[in-house]
């Protein structure tokens, strides 16, 4: 009788530890960006801004990653532990693009790239995406909320 309590106390512990160790499931939205649908993976806590693209495979062409900041400011991002090019787009709070880096590369790392003004959010596309959809400053991204 005491073994079986203590198989089903281990069963029991060892079935927590597998579900609380799990890595939180990613959020995603979609979004629509000059004539692209786009499912966007996001980064709105510090942890997920920190990690952003860093280690992740290429994204698709309508794949892209949306940092979301409590307040605007001059987010500045670099290209650590990356593996492929990405275009970086700042938006300000109305989703309005303010800012383009294009073709942000791996070797630039630890080069940093800032915006010319305030943003909110900051998208990362694949590389060429904003000069590929003919996008300028003043485009909007429309969100799916």
């Amino acid at each position: 009788m005491k073994k079986a309590l203590l198989v089903i106390i281990f069963i029991g512990f060892v079935a927590g530890i597998v579900f609380f160790a799990r890595p939180p499931e990613k959020k995603a939205l979609h979004a629509v960006l000059g004539d692209e649908a786009l499912l966007l993976e996001i980064a709105d806590t510090d942890t997920l801004r920190t990690q952003g693209l860093s280690g992740h495979q290429p994204l698709a062409s309508n794949e892209g990653m949306l940092f979301m900041f409590p307040t605007e400011g001059q987010y500045a991002f670099w290209m650590k532990d990356m593996n492929f090019p990405i275009d970086i787009v700042w938006l300000d709070s109305d989703y309005r693009i303010v800012d383009v880096k294009n073709y942000a590369t791996p070797d630039s790392y630890p080069k940093m790239f800032m915006p010319s003004e305030s943003a909110r959010f900051v998208l990362e596309l694949s590389a060429g995406f904003f000069e590929n959809h003919h996008l300028k400053k003043g485009d909007r991204l429309e969100v799916d909320q």
